[in-house]
């Protein structure tokens, strides 16, 4: 029998840390949320909440040109 998913939200933030965006992920864990967020590439710099419960900050790779 599987877990329920959980409810996440991702917000994403601008380079002078204005939010741009903020999303509802469902995941099974924390490691699942990461990782649909990194392969979304959310944003310049994001964090990942559960509730009240800071989960992760993403910082997006810099291509060089």
């Amino acid at each position: 029998m599987s877990s329920p998913l959980k409810t996440y939200r991702v917000y994403c933030y601008d380079s002078v840390q204005h939010v741009v965006s903020s999303d509802i992920v469902e995941a099974a864990g924390d490691e699942e949320v990461i990782a649909q967020a990194t392969a979304a590439g959310f944003g310049t710099s994001c964090e990942i909440w559960e509730g009240n419960r800071l989960v992760a900050q993403l910082e997006a790779e810099r291509r060089q040109a």
